[in-house]
C-alpha cells in the first residue's frame, strides 16, 4: 500500500550549528523541504558527469567525495512521530541529485532480484514514521514527480518494472521536469551496464560522501547562506585549480610533493603573471574565446579534465609555466646574454602585447617537441612582432577584432599541428593587414614633440621611438638598437607638422646636443658621424641637396621600407 504523511511545519528560533557528516547521516530518518522561492532543478550532463567521475575516481583511491556545505532551516515537527524536518536553504541540487542516484541504483536491484540490497536502500530515499507511515525523504512544489518516483519504485508491487516504464507513468509533465528525467536515464545507463557488486560499490561510495551540514532555524538559516556565498572574495582561478589537482594527484602520498611542485614550478615561477597565465593556457589548450573569468576558466578547464587525466593536466600545466615565465620575460637573463626568441618576447612585453601569448606558448611546445626549428621559430616569431607593430601600434586596429582567430589558430597548432595549420596562420596575419595607403596615411600622423601640446605625452614618445628603432633594425639588420634620442631634424617648435615622425631620426645623446639650432647642411654632417644607419642615411641622401628634403617625403619613405619589411617577412616562410 503506497500512503503519505503530512507534516505541519513552523520555524524555531535559535543558532546554528556546523558539522562534517557523510550522505549516510543525511538521509536517515528526516525529510526535506524544497521551498517555492527556489529555482527547479538545473544540474546537467556536465554536473552529472563530474559527480560520477569522481564517485569512482575516489572510491578507487581510498578517498571520500566532499560535496560541499549544505544549509538547513530545522523546521519544528507537529506531527509529535520520530522524523526530523528541514528546509533546504542551499544544497537542492546536490540533495535531489543524491536522491535520483539512489532511485537509479534501486531500480536496479529490483530489476535484477536483489531484495537485500533494494531493501537495504529504501530508508535513503523514504522515510517511515512512528505509525508505519511512509513518506518520500525529498518533497518539492516545483518537481512532484520525485515523490512519486519514490513511492512507485519503493513498492514491489508496482508494476513498472523497468526504468523507462517508471520514467513513463511518474514524470506526466515533461517540460517541467525534462532535467528530472535526464538525469535518471544518465545514471541509469551508465550504471546498468556494471555487475552488482559494482552498483553496490558506487553506491557505498555515494552514501559515504562528505558534506558540511550547516542546520539552523528561522532567518539565521539565510544569513548563513548570505555568508557562504555573497561576502568576501571570489577565489582565483588558479586558486580553484590547485585545489582540484591536488585533490586527485595520484598517487595519494604523493600529495606533499605535488603541493611543493605548485608553489616552486606554478606560483613562484609566475608570480603576478599567474592569472592571465590560466586565461592564455585555455585560449591556448582549447581554443575558447572569451574565457576570462575566473570561475569560468576553472570551469573550462575542469570540464575538459576528467580525474583520470588530472596528473597529464598537471604536467603540461607545469610545462606550460615555465613556457609563459618566459614570454613575460622573467628569466631574469642579461642583456648580453638573452636570445633573439626573447629579445623579441622582450619587445612584446614592453608593449604590453597580451593578445599572441596562447600562441606563443604553442610555439614554443611544438619547438621543444621537435616540429619547429629554432630557426624557424624566430622567424614565425618576427612575423608576429611585426604584424603587431603594424597593426596594433601603427595602425592603432584594435586586438578584439583578430582575437578569436588568434584563439583559433593557438589550439590549432597547439593540438594538430602540421606546417599546413603555420601557414593558415601566417595567412590570417596577412590577410588583415591595412593596405600600403591606410598604413601610411596612419604612420605619417605619429609623433613627439616637447613643445607640441597635441604630441607631448609619454604614449606617444613610446610609439615614436617603437617607430623609429624598428626602421633602425631594418637598416643596420642589427636585432637590438642601442638607446637612442629623438633628434627632430627641423626645429620642433615652429609647427605641428615639424612633430611628425617624417622629422624625427634616432641619434646618441652627445650628436644630438651639437644639433641644437644649427642649420641643415651643418647637422647633415653631425649625423655621418652616428652609429645609427638612419642617421647617415640621411645625410648621404640630403647633404648635397637639402631642398629636397620634406617631412611629407620621407615619412612616405620610412612608410613604405617599414610595410615592405613587414610584407617581406610574412611572406618569407
Amino acid at each position: 500500500m503506497i500512503t503519505n504523511f503530512n507534516y505541519n511545519i513552523k520555524f524555531i528560533n535559535m543558532a546554528f550549528e556546523a558539522h562534517q557528516q557523510q550522505v549516510s547521516f543525511l538521509l536517515g530518518k528526516k525529510i526535506y523541504c524544497i521551498p517555492r522561492n527556489q529555482r527547479k532543478y538545473v544540474w546537467n550532463i556536465d554536473n552529472w558527469k563530474n559527480l560520477l567521475e569522481d564517485l569512482d575516481f575516489l572510491h578507487d583511491t581510498g578517498k571520500f567525495h566532499f560535496l560541499g556545505s549544505i544549509v538547513l532551516n530545522t523546521l519544528s515537527n507537529e506531527n509529535n512521530d520520530d522524523v526530523e524536518y528541514f528546509e533546504i536553504v542551499d544544497g537542492q541540487q546536490r540533495i535531489t541529485t543524491i536522491i535520483l542516484i539512489l532511485i537509479v541504483i534501486a531500480q536496479i536491484f529490483k530489476e535484477r532480484g536483489e531484495d537485500a540490497l533494494f531493501q537495504g536502500l529504501l530508508p535513503y530515499i523514504q522515510t517511515t514514521n512512528i505509525n508505519n507511515q511512509t513518506s518520500s525523504t525529498l518533497h518539492t512544489d516545483v518537481h512532484t514527480c520525485i515523490m512519486n518516483l519514490v513511492l512507485h519504485v519503493a513498492d514491489k508491487a508496482t508494476p513498472y518494472n523497468t526504468m523507462q516504464m517508471l520514467i513513463t507513468n511518474c514524470i506526466t509533465n515533461k517540460k517541467q521536469d525534462f532535467e528530472i528525467e535526464k538525469c535518471l536515464k544518465y545514471y541509469y545507463n551508465e550504471l546498468k551496464t556494471r555487475d552488482t557488486n559494482a552498483v553496490a560499490s558506487f553506491r557505498n561510495a555515494l552514501v559515504s560522501t562528505n558534506y558540511v551540514n550547516i542546520k539552523t532555524t528561522g532567518e539565521d538559516a539565510y544569513t548563513v547562506f548570505e555568508i557562504l556565498n555573497a561576502r568576501g572574495l571570489d577565489l582565483e582561478s588558479h586558486e580553484l585549480l590547485k585545489n582540484f589537482i591536488l585533490r586527485y594527484t595520484i598517487p595519494v602520498n604523493n600529495i606533499d610533493i605535488a603541493r611543493q611542485e605548485w608553489k616552486d614550478e606554478i606560483e613562484n615561477r609566475l608570480g603576478k603573471h599567474i592569472t592571465n597565465f590560466f586565461k592564455h593556457y585555455v585560449a591556448h589548450k582549447y581554443g575558447i574565446a572569451g574565457v576570462t573569468k575566473n570561475r569560468a576558466v576553472y570551469d573550462t578547464i575542469k570540464k575538459n579534465t576528467s580525474v583520470k587525466e588530472v596528473n597529464l593536466l598537471f604536467c603540461d600545466l607545469k610545462l606550460k609555466a615555465k613556457y609563459y615565465q618566459q614570454i613575460v620575460c622573467e628569466n631574469n637573463i642579461h642583456d648580453d646574454q638573452i636570445s633573439e626568441t626573447d629579445r623579441i618576447f622582450k619587445f612584446m612585453q614592453s608593449n604590453r602585447s597580451l593578445l599572441f601569448r596562447p600562441v606563443y606558448l604553442s610555439l614554443l611546445h611544438q619547438t621543444e617537441m621537435g616540429n619547429i626549428s629554432e630557426e624557424k621559430l624566430v622567424n614565425v616569431l618576427k612575423c608576429i612582432q611585426y604584424f603587431f607593430v603594424c597593426y596594433n601600434l601603427i595602425s592603432k586596429e584594435t586586438s578584439n577584432k583578430i582575437s578569436e582567430g588568434i584563439q583559433k589558430y593557438a589550439s590549432l597548432i597547439e593540438n594538430k599541428y602540421s606546417n599546413d595549420v603555420l601557414k593558415q596562420f601566417l595567412q590570417h596575419l596577412k590577410n588583415r593587414m591595412p593596405t600600403k595607403e591606410e598604413f601610411q596615411n596612419t604612420f605619417k600622423l605619429i609623433g613627439y614633440s616637447n613643445h607640441c601640446e597635441y604630441y607631448h605625452d609619454s604614449k606617444n614618445k613610446q610609439r615614436a621611438e617603437m617607430a623609429l628603432n624598428i626602421l633602425e633594425q631594418i637598416k643596420s639588420k642589427r636585432v637590438e638598437v642601442q638607446s637612442f634620442t629623438i633628434e627632430h631634424i627641423l626645429p620642433d617648435s615652429q609647427n605641428r607638422e615639424h612633430a611628425m615622425i617624417g622629422n624625427l631620426m634616432p641619434l646618441e645623446e652627445n650628436l644630438n646636443r651639437l644639433c641644437k639650432d644649427k642649420p641643415l647642411h651643418e647637422k647633415f654632417s653631425i649625423y655621418e658621424r652616428s652609429n645609427f644607419s638612419t642617421a647617415r642615411n640621411v645625410s648621404n641622401r640630403y647633404k648635397d641637396n637639402e631642398a629636397n628634403f620634406t617631412i611629407s617625403s620621407r615619412s612616405n619613405v620610412m612608410a613604405d621600407e617599414l610595410y615592405n619589411e613587414i610584407n617581406r617577412i610574412l611572406n618569407a616562410l
